[in-house]
């Protein structure tokens, strides 16, 4: 999980220019990075900062496609594979197939409905990434095809981020209540099995290059002249 972290951190740092104080990733308020022992909820956050970082570079492609300035259909598929493999995949397992059974039975299975309406939100968050990816099928086919993508692609921004405050705000102070330190001990080293493919095989290493190049490549589109 250590190399975890520090692929997180140093992505970060070599992808936002600024980057002046290295105690901190670019979400100032979630001062986990320097957290040497992380909690679960330090975790499910450093999850969230690349799921953040990956909403920008989304939304900012959905901004190139409404000024038709020049971008790939490469860079949406790159895109979707990210936050299909660590979105989706990598932050909603942790919570979908560890966390959220365990806590659905902690005192006589208090928000037992909310965590029901979380999982939901997974579910059509993984559904409008899978009519994203559809929709690129159709990228070259003129101004109303794009004029889709952008629009599925706003929607999806839209939901993940009440999605994310929603369980900033509310289930993470929540597990941080509920959880005893041996029970988060055992669901960190939970989440570090979930992860040990990825990282034996260098799979974080590979998205932080993808999100670099396409900052870069976005943003070059972004910026430019109409």
């Amino acid at each position: 999980m250590k190399r975890f972290f520090v692929f997180v951190i140093i992505s970060f740092c070599l992808g936002i220019s600024a980057c002046a104080s290295q105690k901190y990733n670019i979400y100032q308020e979630h001062k986990h990075v320097e957290n040497t022992n992380p909690s679960v909820t330090d975790i499910l956050h450093y999850d969230f900062d690349v799921i953040k970082r990956m909403l920008q570079i989304l939304e900012k492609a959905a901004e190139c496609l409404d000024k038709e300035q020049p971008i790939s259909k490469e860079n949406f598929t790159d895109i979707v594979q990210i936050i299909t493999n660590f979105s989706d995949k990598h932050h909603q397992e942790k919570e979908d197939k560890v966390l959220f059974p365990a806590l659905k039975v902690k005192n006589e299975g208090e928000k037992k409905d909310f965590l029901g309406r979380l999982l939901m939100e997974h579910v059509s968050a993984r559904d409008k990434m899978r009519s994203l990816s559809e929709s690129l099928n159709r990228f070259y086919q003129g101004k109303k095809a794009r004029k889709k993508i952008a629009k599925i692609i706003r929607s999806y921004i839209k939901d993940m981020e009440k999605h994310i405050e929603m369980e900033e705000k509310i289930l993470f102070p929540w597990i941080n209540k509920t959880l005893t330190p041996d029970e988060q001990v055992i669901f960190v080293k939970k989440f570090d099995a979930l992860e040990k493919d990825d990282l034996e095989t260098g799979v974080h290493e590979k998205y932080s290059a993808m999100i670099e190049r396409l900052e870069q490549q976005v943003g070059i589109c972004f910026n430019s002249k109409e």
